[in-house]
């Protein structure tokens, strides 16, 4: 442990170093949107029918049930609104003529190289669109650890050159400060955002995860000698 005895004599060097770690988990949202004029119940069927083909594929495919969110599921009327003329004093309220029940699942994938075909799948078993195509590192405490190492280096090696520079040796670190900076935005290479399939398209699209990137930076405080 270090010495808790702050020594009065201090300079401290900051190292920095990068990571970068591949995306190896994806994730996007299915939606179903099911429009009708009769009774909710058959709306809901429809809707139920559909998302249940959905949930299927998925499964066959080999994505686990833990793995699928539902992230919406609402129910709104349409209206049908009375055209009255200017100026009239009374006009009959507007009357609902059916319903939209919309419902989105979200979807974890931790094989990214099977997301082109999931897409093209699920909106053959129904979907209506999909949205917010995007990739995250699942696991990213290796490259963590290795950008440790490089920062503190790097910091070191910076307390040298200010010692030689500056014609005092350099004692023993009494603090260290880690900061794990705000990551760049990951690249994401491919689709995102919302966007609509025809189920009649048989290519899968390609999608592709990039990678992560974020910086490490690391405050060391070394005694004056």
């Amino acid at each position: 442990s270090l010495d808790q005895t702050y020594p009065n004599r201090t300079f401290s060097v900051q190292g920095e170093a990068d990571i970068e770690t591949p995306n190896d988990i994806a994730f996007f949202t299915a939606t179903v949107t099911t429009e009708g004029e009769g009774e909710v119940a058959g709306l809901q069927s429809e809707n139920t029918e559909k998302m249940n083909r959905i949930n299927t594929f998925l499964g066959e495919q080999g994505i686990d049930k833990r793995d699928l969110k539902t992230t919406n599921y609402t129910m709104n009327p349409r209206y049908n609104y009375p055209s009255c003329p200017s100026g009239t004093i009374t006009c009959p309220p507007p009357t609902i003529n059916g319903y939209t029940l919309t419902q989105s699942l979200e979807v974890k994938v931790r094989q990214t190289d099977k997301v082109g075909d999931l897409l093209t799948g699920i909106v053959a078993a129904g979907a209506n669109s999909v949205s917010g195509v995007s990739f995250v590192t699942d696991d990213d405490n290796a490259a963590r650890l290795e950008a440790r190492k490089q920062a503190f280096a790097d910091a070191r090696e910076k307390a040298f050159e200010t010692a030689k520079a500056g014609g005092f040796r350099v004692g023993k670190m009494v603090t260290f400060y880690e900061d794990n900076m705000s990551p760049v935005e990951p690249m994401r290479e491919g689709m995102g955002g919302d966007m609509t399939l025809s189920a009649k398209a048989v290519p899968a699209p390609v999608i592709e995860p990039g990678v992560s990137k974020g910086k490490l930076q690391v405050t060391l405080t070394y005694e004056i000698r």
